[in-house]
């Protein structure tokens, strides 16, 4: 395994395997398990893959340090940087807990959410 991939399991496990913006589960072997576990389709397990999310991205100067490192769920990483231009990671927590209490977002509602924003 990568550096960066042990980087991002050391993160998935301090988070407790929560989306660091989401707070919805997450998975890193295997979607099929993870899908069954939680009565979902494999294409909505999908949506929640653990990923290693740069909070200051490298683009900006963050570097790979455990403390510029958080496990985001795909679908939260990826809609965080594809925004122009991309959102702080406090603004996106706002918008993601926003739209996850309104019944939107990725849709998947496995875990009851901390309306909170995230400690770093």
């Amino acid at each position: 395994m990568s550096k960066f991939g042990k980087s991002r399991n050391r993160c998935v496990l301090k988070q407790g395997g929560y989306c660091y913006y989401c707070q919805q589960p997450m998975w890193s072997a295997d979607p099929d398990t993870f899908a069954s576990r939680y009565g979902i389709s494999v294409n909505q397990a999908r949506l929640l893959q653990a990923t290693a999310e740069h909070l200051i991205a490298q683009c900006d100067g963050g570097d790979n340090d455990d403390t510029n490192i958080v496990a985001a769920c795909k679908f939260c990483n990826t809609k965080r940087h594809h925004a122009r231009p991309a959102r702080s990671p406090s603004a996106h927590s706002r918008r993601v807990r926003a739209r996850l209490a309104s019944g939107k977002w990725h849709g998947l509602r496995l875990h009851s959410v901390d309306t909170r924003a995230p400690s770093i």
